[in-house]
């Protein structure tokens, strides 16, 4: 959760996030980063850059204790980032995954589906991401992953 795809309407999510990360019994922690350079794909086809960032302090704070491993990406799926995440998994016997985050319809949605096609059960915390773009693309999206049992069906 990076600040520059934080808005008004996505803020919400952020204690949902620390509630999880608190109570959350988990092995590992993922912490993706991500960024687009000038003359990426992002900036050729949708004329748009992002600085690379760290990811909110607040969150930061809370996996602080738990060694996160940072991959950085420059595409949507942080299985594509610069961390092979698939052996990583497999190493640790991870066996399940969890995603939250911004941009439900876009990097959330890319990370569950390489997560579910790598093998791992997959669920996309539901109260924990939403959409920079607008709520209909969150619920489009929850809607998507509902259908194929990749939500905790929470919200």
């Amino acid at each position: 959760m990076q600040s520059g795809f934080l808005t008004e309407r996505t803020h919400w999510i952020i204690p949902n996030v620390e509630h999880v990360i608190k109570e959350g019994k988990y092995d590992l922690y993922v912490e993706a980063v991500f960024h687009a350079e000038k003359g990426s794909i992002w900036d050729k086809q949708l004329d748009w850059t992002f600085e690379l960032e760290s990811t909110i302090p607040k969150i930061k704070e809370y996996i602080a204790d738990k060694n996160p491993v940072t991959v950085v990406k420059t595409t949507k799926s942080a299985f594509k980032g610069d961390i092979d995440l698939v052996a990583l998994f497999k190493k640790e016997k991870i066996e399940e995954v969890h995603v939250v985050g911004v941009d439900a319809n876009d990097c959330v949605l890319a990370t569950a589906f390489d997560s579910f096609d790598a093998g791992f059960f997959t669920y996309v915390i539901e109260e924990c991401v939403e959409s920079s773009d607008n709520s209909a693309l969150r619920e489009a999206t929850l809607t998507i992953l509902r259908n194929v049992n990749m939500t905790n069906h929470s919200v």
